[in-house]
């Protein structure tokens, strides 16, 4: 039996306005209120469980810094943002995850177990905020761009060139810069309208790379930020932001979502490219067979020597 559809509109609607609120308002907020802020974007379904002690608590900030931003926010006070946002959860309770950053021994005795629990709620709730209007702009940007960059430092320099190894297996011209020998800004000289700047940033946020970010919007490139809020630094620099969520177990960042996101990227481009990219994959292959890069075709053929070898083939035997 196919189950009920849910009546999310309203919920995502209240969550929309509550997001261009703090985002119109965050540059010019106090540190503390910022930090209450990037947590109202980056967990609203979990507001309407929240006291504003317990809010205080986990975030180190006063109870007055709370009802200060909810007043600045346009709202009487904390309470009045929590009914709004507690009447717009009730139609959609089924859809709240709740994800245990504090597991107990007996819960972590199968580790394999629980951190894969944890990616699989890292990917969900990625799944849930990706904005699909903004993925499908950035697969359109991307294979439209002249020259693709990718850029982050520490491990985000990691996904950074896995994504640009995937662009190119899909015919997109991209590009991981280093910036072991010079700065982001210094390779990101000669960028221009016709590019896209990819730059992966979350806690602890590179200076280097949302300066390089800033660089590339101010020469007309479009640049993409791909982090885990839309009030990092990045996204103010960004004119397309791919929110990805990085909670882990471990005191790191995970990048199983970042993953799943890249993957999604090349794999949308491939579905709408399939000539091109099969046509381009099988003259690469055609190339380093006929290269002898393979070495497959000579293993091949070396184990049958071998097996013709064996004393067990011997005629007679």
């Amino acid at each position: 039996m196919t189950p009920p559809r849910r009546n999310t509109s309203r919920r995502h609607s209240v969550q929309a306005s509550l997001k261009q609120k703090v985002l119109s308002a965050f540059e010019q907020l106090p540190a503390n209120q910022q930090k209450v802020a990037s947590a109202l974007l980056q967990q609203p379904d979990d507001l309407p469980f929240l006291t504003t002690e317990q809010l205080s608590k986990r975030l180190g900030v006063s109870k007055a810094t709370i009802v200060r931003l909810a007043q600045r926010l346009g709202y009487k006070g904390f309470a009045e943002l929590q009914a709004e946002m507690s009447g717009a959860l009730q139609s959609d309770l089924a859809s709240v995850y709740q994800f245990a950053g504090a597991l107990d021994p007996e819960q972590t005795a199968d580790t394999p177990r629980a951190v894969a629990e944890a990616e699989l709620e890292n990917i969900n709730q990625t799944l849930k905020v990706l904005d699909r209007k903004v993925f499908q702009d950035v697969v359109r940007a991307l294979m439209k761009a002249k020259q693709v960059y990718t850029m982050g430092i520490g491990i985000s320099s990691i996904l950074a060139q896995i994504l640009a190894y995937e662009l190119n297996q899909v015919a997109v011209n991209a590009r991981a810069l280093s910036s072991a020998h010079a700065r982001f800004i210094e390779l990101l000289a000669f960028v221009g309208r016709d590019d896209v700047v990819v730059g992966f940033s979350f806690p602890p946020y590179s200076k280097e790379t949302v300066n390089a970010a800033a660089f590339a919007r101010k020469h007309g490139a479009i640049v993409v930020a791909v982090t885990d809020s839309e009030t990092s630094p990045i996204a103010f620099e960004a004119s397309r932001v791919i929110i990805v969520r990085t909670k882990n177990i471990l005191y790191t960042n995970s990048i199983a979502a970042f993953s799943m996101v890249i993957n999604a990227i090349a794999t949308e481009i491939a579905m709408r490219t399939k000539s091109t990219v099969a046509a381009m994959v099988q003259d690469v292959n055609d190339s380093m067979e006929e290269s002898g890069e393979y070495l497959r075709a000579r293993l091949d053929q070396r184990n049958a020597r071998r097996a013709s070898q064996s004393p067990f083939n011997r005629k007679g035997d």
